[in-house]
Order: structure tokens, then sequence, then C-alpha cells
């Protein structure tokens, strides 16, 4: 099973995300080595505590820069290395074109819940109608190119 990518989805998780990472770089800023060493019981894990906040901030950073360049509208072409990262690729379209959830879901006729259900599973439970509907409310032109790369795959030549 793919590594689920987590991804900031809509306006509310944004702003509790930037409000989360201003918490953490305070957090990481205040942070004192000697005194966590001391109450920890261990530099080791102290360093260990403060590189584990790091990496939190690290992530956060990321997925709130993502976020902030899809919206800033320069984003055009989405890439996706397999099938699978086509709904992230519908995610990212979305708010890459400035529409909220709501907004994509009066263009298909549904409700927003049913968008964000959608997005946040990942489209897992959308049929391939329901995909090809949103990548064309979305005006998103999908290529793909299907390749057989595995040469060890048995091939039958229907001949017994």
């Amino acid at each position: 099973m793919p590594e689920r990518t987590i991804m900031i989805t809509n306006e509310r998780q944004f702003r509790i995300s930037k409000a989360q990472l201003e918490k953490l770089r305070s957090s990481a800023a205040a942070f004192n080595i000697d005194e966590a060493a001391g109450r920890i019981g261990s530099p080791v894990l102290a360093q260990a505590e403060l590189a584990a906040l790091q990496s939190q901030i690290d992530e956060l950073t990321e997925q709130v820069t993502e976020y902030e360049v899809l919206q800033s509208g320069v984003v055009t072409v989405l890439k996706a290395q397999s099938l699978s990262e086509l709904p992230g690729i519908l995610i990212k379209a979305r708010i890459a074109r400035g529409l909220s959830q709501r907004d994509l879901a009066e263009t298909l006729g549904l409700k927003e819940q049913q968008i964000q259900r959608y997005e946040s599973e990942e489209y897992a439970t959308a049929n391939l109608r329901r995909l090809a509907e949103v990548a064309e409310a979305l005006r998103l032109n999908i290529s793909e190119v299907a390749e057989l790369s595995d040469d060890s795959f048995p091939v039958s030549t229907g001949r017994s």
C-alpha cells in the first residue's frame, strides 16, 4: 500500500497549520538543551527531543509552503509517476485553480462534505467516472503513458 501523503487541503487546515508551526518554532527557539538534559536525565535524549521538534517544524513548513505555492497560481503542471498519485493531483489542481472544496462541490452538483470526504480519503471511494468528472471540472488535462515495464511477467500467447 502506498504511503499516504499528508497535505493541507483547505483554508481552515492552512490557518491551523500556520498557527501550529509558529508554536513549534517558538518552542524550538526556547528549547534549553541543558534544562532538558537535566529533566530527562540524558543529553542524548535531550538532543533527540530537539531533533524531533525540528523534524515536525520541517514537515509542517513543507506542507504550508506547498499550499502557499499552489494557491499562488504559479503551478500549471502537476506530475505523477503513477496512477496512484491521481488523487493528490486532483486535490492540488483544485487548490491551484483557486477553488474551495465548496466551489468544486457546486460545480459537480455535490455537497461540500462529499468533496471533503473524497479528499480526506484521497478519493478511495470515488469510481473512475467520478474521478474523470472531477478532472473535467478542474479543466485538468491528464495524459498518461501506459508502459509495460516488467519483462518477467508471464505473457500468455493464447496457444497451448
